[in-house]
């Protein structure tokens, strides 16, 4: 059965356009809370459960291209396990994707109390740690991870990509306000926040590795890559 997207506004339609990045569905199997929204064949309501390990990859196929990481005693609702895959979302940002079952324990914990850090000082713990596409500081981590790690250390909740976050963190800067501090810089695929007015902390495939640099240095190598193309878009977390 095809699967049909009825009409509607939500923060998880990225551009209008159904995003499977967050939406659990698919042709036979859907999260009972889409029903009357998406056709589906069956719709199931998600169980919780625990990573206990480190850290565990999700996938947006199994066995397939990482999309992110779920962390030690993060929690993943799990709408279906099947061949030692389990299919749900993340309950931090709902990101929707497959994981190693038995990565996952049903013995679910309360999630232990977070003081607000700094999130530039949170990011720098960061520098020097390998980019890993989808990461989230594993065994490493991507300029998307960077960012929805730090806002999570001031209490704020990031999605998980670059495209997502352009549209949904913080405020968009008018032209006349100066950068600052913890401000979020949106590129072409990539994304990076202000360390001050002048210098950029960002995890980079150009070096491999999370770095802080001239927001000047970066933007020549980043119109080079991207015919002149630079910053899409500037926005300022204000918690």
């Amino acid at each position: 059965m095809r699967l049909t997207i009825m009409p509607r506004t939500d923060k998880k339609l990225i551009m209008g356009k159904f995003d499977p990045r967050l939406f659990a569905a698919r042709h036979d199997l859907a999260d009972s809370a889409l029903r009357g929204q998406v056709d589906a064949d069956a719709f199931v309501s998600p169980s919780a459960y625990q990573c206990k390990v480190a850290w565990e990859p999700i996938f947006h196929a199994p066995g397939g291209e990482q999309g992110s990481e779920l962390l030690l005693a993060e929690q993943f609702m799990v709408l279906e396990i099947k061949d030692g895959w389990a299919w749900g979302w993340c309950v931090h940002d709902h990101y929707v994707g497959y994981m190693r079952a038995d990565a996952l324990s049903d013995d679910v914990k309360p999630a232990a109390a977070t003081s607000k850090a700094d999130p530039v000082d949170f990011a720098r713990q960061f520098l020097g740690m390998p980019y890993v596409w989808g990461g989230r500081g594993g065994e490493g981590i991507d300029c998307s991870g960077l960012v929805q790690r730090s806002m999570a250390a001031q209490g704020v909740s990031a999605q998980r990509d670059s495209d997502m976050q352009q549209h949904s963190l913080g405020r968009m800067l008018k032209e006349d306000e100066q950068l600052q501090r913890g401000d979020i810089l949106f590129f072409p695929g990539h994304v990076g926040m202000m360390t001050d007015g002048e210098t950029m902390i960002h995890a980079t495939r150009a070096f491999n590795k999370t770095v802080e640099e001239p927001l000047a240095d970066a933007l020549i190598r980043i119109a080079k890559k991207n015919d002149g193309v630079t910053i899409l878009a500037r926005r300022r977390v204000e918690p």
